[in-house]
């Protein structure tokens, strides 16, 4: 239990999805019919000890994971066969870079 919302047979997790579709929803009752979009929606983990931010590939896309970085402070990147980034997970000072890397991905549902 907790905040979640099911759509198209995807888990999305956390208040960002319920969000984006409260928007589309109010803007459609209010005369201004809005389709709902849900870009990627990372998960961030947030453990002081070790920071960490995962954007999974979407559900049926297959790709190569590659590692870079040491100790808590990795870069783990998932692109498809054509270097489409696909998805990621960050460590410690690599979290900073979350921003950056989402606008490359492709969006969950659109």
């Amino acid at each position: 239990l907790g905040d979640c919302a099911e759509v198209d047979g995807l888990n999305l997790l956390y208040v960002m999805p319920l969000m984006t579709g409260a928007r589309a929803l109010a803007q459609t009752l209010a005369g201004n019919p809005t389709a709902v979009g849900y870009g990627p929606m990372p998960v961030t983990v947030k453990t002081p000890v070790c920071p960490l931010v995962v954007s999974p590939p979407p559900l049926g896309r297959e790709g190569n994971w590659t590692v870079e970085g040491q100790g808590s402070d990795l870069k783990v990147l998932c692109h498809d066969a054509q270097g489409q980034l696909l998805g990621y997970a960050l460590t410690g000072t690599a979290v900073m870079e979350k921003l950056a890397l989402n606008r490359q991905l492709p969006a969950l549902l659109a």
